[in-house]
């Protein structure tokens, strides 16, 4: 096989520091994890209430383990729906407030599901520049004419809608903004969806089980329902898999339309009993959320003190660095000191635009986030 084309591709990619290395997990994500044999105080994962590893959720899993598969056997529509999926859509619906729900196998497949489903050439879908990239590739793959609106910037989007006033249209957005930590303002957002007839869809991965004094997600915030919205399982629940919250009405059309959820393989009973588990535990036991937002809140305050140029209103950190380079030599001196953080460059922000990604976790300590300070201090100023 030629591999020349490829090898040129990866040396353009090393040119602009745009290479990522893989980095091996051998211990469950805490605080302090190990990782590629060396123990670092983890700053990157989106295991945000520390659910991943959580003993008293291991314990309610196993109990229940007698009768349920390790696989799921199937796809939904052939034999892969088992009880504990439907059990998992019922107790979602309930917790956030929805008619019904339909679970895929992860957030990306699901908004690819709803856009390929619902969005066809008559379709104009109004997109937020910096929506996630699986929302912006199933807008690729629905043939739908798109319209890409600034950021947050709602008098743009209006000024897009105005000129379709006969056509079938589609409000997207992400709900919190994973490179940003930007939060949607959802009642101007399901306003404006409102006022130009135009269904709204938001992507609530970062935000369900942490935002709201329940976790219910962006919906608690502002008492405001998208006509569907996403909510994954990978993050604040520390499991995998995701849902779309919908109505009964759309869960029907989704079930019999959604190529990336008829042709895929069900979530598997196992992980589906592993996320109701979490899902139980968040509706009972309030002290994670509440610790992850005391730990944010006092990071951006250390933060703020010290002229750090941070950005978002969520407990999503960027801090912003510059030019690819600069933000890979940050990175080596905080890996080197045993600081395990991610590096958003290119193309998951425009290029120049380079920020450190800092997520904290329920489960670190004031001492490990003065730890980070201290660094922080030490090599980005």
């Amino acid at each position: 096989m030629n591999n020349i084309y490829i090898e040129e591709k990866l040396q353009k990619l090393e040119k602009e520091h745009l290479i990522r290395e893989e980095r091996i997990f051998e211990s469950p994500q805490l605080a302090k994890s190990m990782i590629d044999s060396r123990e670092y105080l983890l700053f990157s994962s989106s295991n945000y209430l520390s659910l991943g590893e959580n003993k008293e959720i291991l314990e309610k899993v196993k109990e229940k383990m007698d009768g349920i598969s390790l696989g799921s056997g199937g796809s939904r529509l052939t034999t892969g729906s088992h009880k504990v999926h439907k059990d998992l859509e019922r107790n979602l619906a309930e917790f956030i407030g929805y008619e019904n729900s339909l679970v895929y196998s992860s957030g990306f497949m699901a908004n690819l599901g709803f856009l390929t489903a619902v969005c066809d050439d008559e379709t104009i879908v109004f997109s937020d520049e910096k929506n996630h990239a699986s929302i912006i590739d199933g807008i690729k793959l629905s043939k739908s004419k798109v319209e890409v609106y600034k950021h947050l910037d709602f008098k743009d989007l209006e000024e897009k809608l105005k000129k379709y006033p006969n056509r079938n249209k589609i409000l997207v957005s992400d709900g919190v903004f994973s490179m940003d930590g930007d939060i949607l303002p959802l009642d101007e957002f399901c306003r404006l969806g409102e006022k130009y007839k135009a269904l709204t869809y938001v992507d609530d991965a970062h935000g369900f089980g942490i935002l709201g004094e329940n976790g219910r997600g962006i919906t608690e915030i502002y008492k405001t329902y998208p006509d569907v919205m996403l909510v994954t399982f990978s993050k604040a629940l520390g499991a995998s898999g995701a849902a779309l919250m919908t109505s009964n009405l759309m869960r029907k059309y989704l079930y019999n339309t959604s190529r990336e959820f008829i042709f895929s393989t069900s979530i598997s009973p196992v992980d589906t009993l592993i996320t109701l588990e979490s899902l139980n535990y968040i509706k009972s036991n309030k002290k994670n959320i509440n610790k992850l937002k005391d730990n944010v809140s006092y990071l951006k305050k250390k933060l703020e003190e010290n002229n750090f140029d941070i950005g978002g209103n969520s407990h999503i950190i960027p801090i912003k660095v510059g030019n690819e380079k600069r933000a890979q030599e940050i990175f080596k001196k905080l890996i080197d000191s045993g600081i395990f953080l991610s590096i958003i460059r290119f193309p998951a922000v425009p290029k120049n635009q380079a920020v450190l990604r800092v997520t904290p976790m329920s489960n670190h300590t004031k001492e490990d986030l003065d730890f980070l300070m201290e660094k922080l201090n030490e090599f980005v100023k």
